[in-house]
């Protein structure tokens, strides 16, 4: 009994030690499957925090890529003419496409963390590879975190890199603007230019050929002379603000000269300096001004030709330039660009000159530079007085060809002169050089007609003085008037212009070159035919002349009649026409289907089939896309008729909005049909009253100061101004390669007499330097009738040896009669003359 009691109490002990050993690993293993649970569960939460705050990170990327994309829109629209600009776009458009591809595949590494995380919550079992997975999830959510943070940067980098990009394109637009204005108006400069060897030319074929050279030279000394001037006081003078005004004319304080010491030599200006209002440099500015500067005063030249001398007519042109061109140019042109009493954006918004101020119309310098110059013209030619012989001898051009290329280096030249004083290479620039052209041509023909009609034939010299006059009068013009506007000026201003110039011989003033009859004259009607022919739409500077105001006000009040019944019709029937367009398309739809269908198969077919054996083929296609075009027009007729009575609209609604401010400003300053017209009548004869009494009182001064010696004497001009002015000749068809001497007045001998006939004739009583003495002053031009003896013998006498007359054709016993009876008063003496 006790045996077995210890053998149970054995038995019960083992067990006892066994059991805890037995349990303790499956109780760790459920704790640790316990504990398990509770890390996945918070590395579960972990994780799908992660992927709400990727899901935010993602999400602001979005909208900073597309806030990306629409500046870039932006960019494209605002630059697209700007190559500079378009190489940003395209770099920013790389970059963005490379941004978008990443976020792109961050959606699907999102798409799929997500996926792999709803796996895991449904994952039951062992807890160990649901740990593995979700240390991977955690991981791929790192990365992908990151890739989102490195993707938001790389968004705001690019946003920022845009931002610059479009302020860099803004930059480069504007700069390619000021860059484009300042290429034009050098051009416009340099065409100016040009205009004063046209202008040489012009000149130097309508004089004598011993005064070819000294007319070519007093305009191109204006280059020199006026060009000096200029840059040192003259542009100051012109431009500078206003130091005397009065108030006259409906002006107040209008400006009659100018001063600025930063002006002089342009010394207080920057080379950078732009013109207020403008795009271009000032310095720009003083050389396009300048040249007009240059070339008036050489077209007063014109009217004095063959008998001025050289360095008074230099000191004319300073002391004009100064007194009556600078002045006029800022009564006219004058604009607050360099009154620094206001402030720097306010500058240049303002005309400051007396004629500007009243609103008078001068584009390019219809009084300024021409009524100035053709009345200059007329003062010098009735103070100098007339040409030795003038009007009873002719002075016959030497060379239509140098007037004729002169007058197309003028045209050419012309362009630059009008299109330039837009300031600008813009539309308003193409609407001047329109018209300059228009009304060149137009007065040309118009010339040529006129002298076709009164002399029966047209010539060289009429046609150029017909170009010069139309380009004169439309100057004033050019950038107010349309081209038939311009047209019409060129054949008025032909037909007066031709009439002053046949007029200048009854009314006995020797214009030399016509300066007054062709750009006094011509100016004058350009600048009072702009107050008819202007138009406000032409540019919003001007105004509505005679023609343009009754046209205007009849269209406005059309557009507004009825409460703006017109435009209300025209809406309607858009509105109409494009609802037919669509009834028209849902109609024609289910048959355009199936041909388009057809077509396509076929064509397909057509460019499947062999080279060679295409004919069914192409039959078929051909057949097929005629169908379909004849159904597609009918779709295409409505289409059309909707998008006319579309632009129909537009075009009512863009014309009420251009008139209505013009007629609100007309009736505010209560302006007429007539107003424009007036004021511009006003402005021309104030132009040419000052421009005439100032340079009466200049020419006088400038023959007082020059000792009376502004005109040449009389053997000067009979001798040729070339030869006492600067002793050189415009040609020289001699076999001399040296300097040219001075030439005896002595008449030379023919090489060979011509004709037939020829006989001599012999002098006696009176030794050979007495006789040609007498001879060669009977040469010379006068004012009284030519000796009867000495005119009945010059056309035989071929040549003058001693006292030996070699002669042809005519009566030898009666040409030594006259030649006796010619010598024997001259003389003194008792002469006789036979035949030898």
């Amino acid at each position: 009994m006790q045996v077995r009691r210890l053998l149970f109490a054995s038995l019960l002990f083992a067990g006892c030690c066994w059991l805890p050993s037995a349990w303790a690993p499956t109780s760790g293993r459920a704790f640790a499957q316990e504990e398990n649970k509770k890390a996945t569960k918070a590395k579960t939460d972990d994780t799908e925090t992660a992927i709400t705050e990727l899901k935010k990170a993602l999400k602001a990327t979005e909208k900073e890529l597309d806030a990306t994309k629409k500046a870039i829109d932006d960019l494209k629209t605002s630059t697209a003419d700007t190559k500079a600009a378009a190489t940003k776009i395209a770099t920013l458009e790389k970059e963005l496409a490379a941004a978008t591809k990443t976020s792109a595949g961050l959606k699907a590494d999102l798409t799929k963390l997500t996926a792999d995380v709803n796996a895991v919550k449904a994952v039951s079992g062992d807890g160990k590879a649901t740990a593995e997975k979700l240390v991977a999830i955690e991981k791929g959510a790192d990365e992908s975190k990151k890739a989102a943070e490195s993707l938001k940067k790389e968004a705001e980098d690019l946003k920022k890199a845009t931002e610059k990009g479009f302020a860099d394109a803004g930059t480069a637009a504007t700069t390619g603007k000021e860059r484009g204005d300042t290429a034009w108006m050098l051009v416009s400069s340099a065409f100016v230019l040009l205009m004063v060897p046209g202008l040489a030319l012009f000149y130097g074929g309508m004089v004598r050929r011993k005064n070819v050279l000294a007319t070519m030279m007093h305009s191109m000394a204006a280059l020199a002379v006026v060009g000096v001037f200029w840059v040192t006081i003259g542009y100051a003078l012109a431009f500078g603000p206003s130091v005397f005004k009065i108030s006259a004319l409906g002006a107040t304080d209008g400006g009659l000269i100018g001063w600025s010491w930063d002006l002089v030599l342009l010394k207080g200006i920057d080379a950078t300096a732009k013109l207020p209002g403008y795009d271009i440099p000032v310095y720009l500015h003083v050389m396009f001004q300048g040249m007009f500067a240059i070339i008036t005063p050489a077209l007063i030249s014109g009217a004095i030709a063959e008998r001025i001398r050289f360095w008074p007519f230099c000191l004319f042109m300073l002391l004009w330039v100064t007194f009556v061109y600078c002045p006029l140019a800022h009564m006219v042109w004058a604009w607050d660009w360099f009154d620094k009493t206001l402030p720097a954006a306010k500058q240049g918004a303002n005309a400051i000159g007396l004629l500007g101020k009243m609103g008078a119309l001068d584009f390019a310098g219809g009084t300024v530079v021409h009524i100035a110059a053709g009345m200059a013209g007329l003062a010098c030619c009735l103070v100098i007085g007339k040409r030795a012989g003038y009007p009873k001898q002719i002075a016959h051009p030497n060379s239509m060809v140098l007037t004729l290329l002169g007058a197309g280096l003028l045209w050419v030249g012309w362009f630059g002169f009008n299109g330039g004083s837009s300031v600008r290479g813009d539309t308003l620039a193409v609407s001047a050089f329109a018209a300059t052209q228009a009304a060149a041509a137009a007065a040309g023909l118009a010339w040529m007609l006129v002298e076709w009609i009164h002399k029966g034939k047209p010539t060289a010299l009429g046609l150029a003085s017909g170009i010069v006059a139309g380009l004169v009068a439309v100057t004033p013009a050019s950038g107010y008037v349309y081209m038939w506007g311009a047209a019409l000026i060129g054949v008025a201003a032909a037909v007066i212009c031709y009439i002053a110039v046949a007029l200048k011989n009854v009314l006995g003033y020797d214009d030399s070159l016509d300066a007054f009859g062709v750009h006094g004259v011509g100016g004058f009607v350009g600048a009072v035919l702009t107050g008819l022919c202007c138009s406000q739409l032409v540019q919003s500077g001007s105004a509505d002349g005679l023609l343009a105001y009754p046209v205007h006000r009849a269209r406005y009040e059309a557009l507004t009649k009825d409460e703006g019944k017109l435009i209300k019709d025209a809406i309607a029937a858009k509105e109409a026409a494009e609802k037919a367009a669509k009834d028209k398309e849902a109609a024609l739809e289910p048959e355009l289907k199936p041909l388009t269908d057809a077509k396509d198969a076929a064509e397909k077919a057509f460019n499947e089939a062999t080279p060679g054996k295409r004919e069914a083929q192409a039959e078929a296609f051909t057949k097929a896309k005629e169908n379909w075009q004849k159904k597609n027009d009918e779709l295409t007729a409505v289409q059309y008729e909707a998008g006319v009575k579309a632009d129909e609209v537009t075009k009512l609604e863009a014309e009420k909005t251009a008139l209505q401010p013009i007629i609100d400003k007309q009736d505010l300053d209560g302006k007429s049909a007539v107003s424009q017209l007036i004021i511009q009548t006003k402005a021309a004869v104030v132009s040419a009253v000052f421009a005439f009494v100032l340079s009466v009182v200049l020419v006088i001064a400038t023959q007082a100061i020059t000792l009376g010696n502004f005109k040449t004497s009389e053997r000067s001009e009979a001798e040729g101004l070339d030869r006492t002015e600067h002793g050189e000749v415009g040609f020289d068809f001699s076999g001399a390669t040296e300097s040219v001497t001075v030439a005896s007045t002595e008449p030379r001998a023919a090489s060979a007499p011509r004709g037939n006939g020829r006989f001599e004739v012999q002098v006696t009583g009176v030794d050979a330097k007495e006789l040609m003495e007498v001879w060669s002053r009977l040469c010379q031009p006068t004012d009284g009738a030519p000796d009867k003896d000495f005119i009945a013998v010059y056309p035989h006498v071929t040549t003058v040896r001693g006292t030996t007359f070699r002669c042809r054709d005519g009566s030898p016993e009666a040409i030594a009669k006259r030649l006796a009876s010619l010598f024997t008063r001259h003389s003194k003496k008792t002469v006789t003359a036979a035949k030898v």
